[in-house]
């Protein structure tokens, strides 16, 4: 009895240590960094930087796309045969926000079209608007949209139907202001607000939400993401995995000593 006491003990102990280290490494950097208002680039260098730039561990809008690898991606294609010529397409959410993000394909020859989007939230759908935006995230009616030389383009805004602000953030790149068959095709991605998107739609947004994005400039396809889950949960998750990992290892090093 006194030897199934300590086991016992023991592997409370143990389960409590490794959730807990597992914690502590995942949720400090499970947290969203906002493109803050007024601090608006227009126009980086994207041909190397943007392929070699930092990769974060959380989503993060400055126009470096690595930490999208993490992700899973969506073929979006007009049914083309030809497997170079697909477009890719990423959802996720992250802290009250979805984030966004479409790559076009090396073969494409001319700039993305990106002012254009639907959006649908369980059935309810709008367009998105990427629009210019001035200093104060107003809108630009006169900014530059196409004929982008090579960059990393940040002076942009999201805008629901008829031009309601949804917080939006965005990067747009260029690689290849040329957009030959030999260069990298344009890249984008934008996050919006989950909660100014429920009030502009007129519905609750919950963890078990279904949200699909499209743009029709690009492919027939839409990319989709079912129920938002966030840093901490999944990091709770992750430690959970773990923490039943180790129960089993123990109750199997158990019965090799009985």
């Amino acid at each position: 009895m006194k030897n199934g006491t300590r086991d016992k003990r023991w592997l409370r102990r143990k389960v409590i240590s490794i959730s807990m280290i597992v914690i502590l490494t995942v949720f400090p950097f499970a947290g969203y960094q906002a493109f803050a208002n007024g601090d608006v680039a227009t126009q980086t260098d994207a041909t190397a930087k943007a392929v070699e730039g930092p990769v974060t561990t959380g989503l993060v809008i400055d126009g470096y796309y690595g930490e999208w690898s993490q992700y899973p991606a969506s073929d979006i294609t007009y049914s083309s045969n030809n497997g170079y010529s697909v477009h890719k397409g990423q959802l996720a959410v992250e802290n009250g926000r979805l984030y966004v993000h479409f790559s076009m394909n090396d073969l494409y020859t001319s700039q993305m079209q990106f002012q254009f989007w639907k959006i649908v939230v369980d059935g309810k759908e709008c367009v998105l608007n990427i629009l210019p935006v001035n200093a104060d995230g107003s809108i630009n009616w006169s900014g530059q949209m196409y004929g982008l030389g090579e960059g990393i383009y940040r002076n942009f805004g999201v805008f629901a139907g008829y031009y309601t602000d949804i917080d939006g953030d965005v990067a747009f790149t260029v690689y290849d202001s040329a957009h030959t068959e030999t260069g990298k095709g344009d890249e984008i991605e934008f996050s919006i607000s989950l909660d100014k998107l429920a009030a502009y739609l007129g519905i609750n947004i919950d963890q078990g939400a279904t949200i699909t994005v499209s743009n029709p400039n690009i492919g027939a396809q839409g990319v989709t993401i079912t129920g938002t889950p966030t840093g901490p949960w999944a990091g709770t998750a992750m430690a959970m995995a773990l923490a039943t990992g180790g129960v089993c290892a123990f109750r199997r090093k158990k019965k090799e000593r009985i």
